[in-house]
C-alpha cells in the first residue's frame, strides 16, 4: 500500500523502479544484435551500462533465452518473512516444458570450483522434483566440479563452458542447445 501523501514529501512512489526492474527492463530491450554486441563486450571485459561487473552476462543469459522464446524469471532475490535480508540471490529461471532450470552465471577470471556446484545441489533440494541448475561460465571448471556433476546423483547440474555460451547467442541456438545437453545427462 502506498504511504499517505504527508509522509512521502509528494513523490509518487509507484513509479519508482528498483535497480533490478531497471536491469530487466534495459535487458527486455536487447534485440538479436544487441545480445551479441553485449556478449563481445562481456568477452572483451568491457563495462556494460547500467550493470555492475557480473550481472550483464545474468541479465544476456536470461534474455537470450528469452529471445528463443523460452518462458523466463528474470534475476531475483529471496528474503525471509523476519526481514533478516535476503537469503538467496537467484540469476534467473528458465522454463523448458514441464522442467524448471534455476540458472547461476559466473563471469569470473577463474575457472568455476567445485563449491559453486556444491551450493548450487544443495539448494535444488529446496525446490520440486525434477527441477534441474545451469551454470554458465566463462572460464569453464575445475575439474573437481566437472567430476561432481557427471557423478553425482541424481545428474540434474548441466554446465555451459564459455564455447556453449557462444554457440548458443551467436547461432540463435539457447534452447536448442539446452534441448541437447538435457539428452545427453
Amino acid at each position: 500500500p502506498l504511504r499517505p501523501r504527508s509522509l512521502t514529501h509528494g513523490v509518487d512512489w509507484r513509479n519508482m523502479a528498483t535497480p533490478a526492474e531497471k536491469k530487466e527492463a534495459r535487458a527486455k530491450g536487447w534485440q538479436k544484435p544487441d545480445l551479441i554486441g553485449v556478449w563481445n563486450d562481456i568477452k572483451a571485459k568491457k563495462k556494460i551500462t547500467g550493470f555492475p561487473p557480473g550481472k550483464a552476462l545474468e541479465y544476456l543469459i536470461i534474455r537470450s533465452f528469452d529471445i528463443d522464446g523460452i518462458k523466463v524469471r528474470w534475476p531475483y532475490d529471496i528474503a525471509t518473512p523476519q526481514k533478516v535480508g535476503t537469503v538467496e540471490q537467484v540469476d534467473g529461471f528458465v522454463h523448458l516444458g514441464d522442467r524448471g532450470f534455476i540458472v547461476e552465471a559466473k563471469d569470473l577470471a577463474s575457472p568455476v570450483s567445485i563449491e559453486t556446484v556444491a551450493k548450487l545441489r544443495f539448494r535444488l533440494e529446496s525446490r520440486p522434483p525434477g527441477t534441474m541448475g545451469l551454470i554458465f561460465s566463462m572460464k569453464d571448471y575445475t575439474s573437481p566440479a566437472e567430476l561432481l556433476t557427471q557423478f553425482a546423483m541424481p545428474r540434474n547440474i548441466i554446465l555451459w563452458g564459455r564455447d556453449d555460451i557462444d554457440y548458443g547467442i551467436s547461432a540463435d541456438r539457447m534452447k536448442i542447445g539446452l534441448e541437447k545437453k538435457i539428452d545427453f545427462i
